[in-house]
């Protein structure tokens, strides 16, 4: 039995890092997973995406346009719709078995079954309320996310979340340091610190990969399960072994929060060199494996009218007539404004804010209406 200094502990941690639980790879290691799917599009694929997303056929258009679409799920998502936040991950225990995966996703709220429901939406042409750009900018983050070993295994301990770590990072749990600080170690070891340099090494050196025993290109697209099974084998191996965290009783309708090892666990430069190693390996899966994907559904040219297809099935809210002049509010960083009423309005972040006196103005400087407001 725990002892109630340390029930405490995790009770507080568990209040301080839950909201943090679902950021995977940072805004870095989702660029370096789009740039990398973009390279490796087929001709074909290439003009659904750019239809999609409002940008020509050229390549680099492309890259840029997924990298900024890969991180809206976070950034822009998340805020106008909280019910969002569990697609992310999915809670394998550790001592799961591989039949045990379909079952850690309940009602379809996981990651492997939005994975699974975005591409059909995109195979179909039958967009969400986040149209098909959100719906696409959905595909790419979470594709990233479960190639993330954290978000598709846990603990007891929210993946990571509530082990807490002594390190030279600034980061304070070891989810967090999985989902930053080795991406940033990677960045600066094989280039200069740019996800899209990062991005082409990566392609570079695992562009030739092993085959399964079954012959198909490790690389290929196989399923959301199976993916999310090897990154908790990838967890398992990679990063609670070599720290000798032991195995909770797991159950993930239960939120727990605990520390198994009952203290901050250290990670030396050996460790982190692994695991820098480890992660650019799994971005460059994510990268591949997401162009596989997306291949693999649209294997024919987009028709010329599909992008006006696509722009009409994601409407605009309608404005409240009570809306007055000094009531917008925008967000800086997710260029979405709102107004009151709106869930997200009091909610911005201070140095985020930037107030318009119209939804005119704030339109005119690049900004949409939130899609969550009355």
């Amino acid at each position: 039995m725990h002892s109630p200094a340390r029930c405490i502990a995790n009770l507080v941690i568990a209040f301080l890092l839950f909201p943090a639980s679902a950021w995977a790879w940072g805004s870095d290691g989702h660029k370096i997973v789009a740039v990398i799917a973009a390279d490796n599009l087929t001709p074909a694929a290439q003009t659904h995406v750019a239809s999609i997303l409002g940008v020509s056929t050229d390549k680099k258009a492309i890259a840029t346009a997924m990298e900024e679409a890969s991180n809206r799920p976070d950034f822009e998502f998340r805020d106008e719709d909280k019910s969002t936040a569990p697609w992310h991950f999915i809670d394998i225990c550790l001592q799961d078995r591989r039949a045990d995966v379909p079952a850690r996703c309940p009602g379809g709220n996981c990651v492997t079954a939005k994975i699974d429901e975005y591409s059909k939406r995109l195979k179909d042409g039958n967009y969400d309320r986040f149209g098909a750009a959100g719906d696409l900018a959905f595909l790419i983050h979470l594709v990233g996310d479960i190639h993330q070993p954290l978000h598709a295994a846990n603990d007891a301990d929210r993946g990571g979340n509530c082990v807490m770590v002594e390190s030279r990072s600034r980061e304070t749990n070891l989810h967090a340091v999985w989902d930053t600080t080795v991406v940033r170690r990677l960045e600066y070891d094989i280039d200069s610190g740019r996800p899209e340099t990062t991005a082409h090494k990566l392609e570079l050196a695992y562009a030739s990969e092993l085959t399964y025993p079954s012959g198909k290109d490790a690389n290929s697209w196989i399923s959301a399960d199976d993916i999310a099974w090897e990154s908790n084998q990838v967890a398992r191996s990679e990063i609670y072994d070599p720290l000798h965290i032991p195995i909770e009783p797991c159950q993930p309708t239960v939120n727990a929060c605990l520390n198994p090892v009952g203290r901050p666990v250290e990670l030396n430069s050996a460790y982190l060199d692994r695991a820098d190693k480890i992660a650019g390996h799994q971005l460059a899966k994510a990268g591949f494996r997401l162009a596989s994907l997306l291949n693999e559904f649209w294997t024919q040219p987009a028709r010329p009218n599909e992008a006006a297809h696509a722009a009409n099935l994601a409407p605009a809210p309608v404005i409240s007539s009570s809306t007055v002049a000094g009531q917008i509010v925008g967000n800086r960083r997710s260029k979405i404004y709102a107004w009151p009423g709106c869930s997200t309005y009091d909610k911005m972040a201070p140095e985020n804010r930037v107030l318009f006196p119209s939804r005119e103005a704030a339109e005119q400087e690049g900004y949409r209406a939130a899609r969550n407001c009355p």
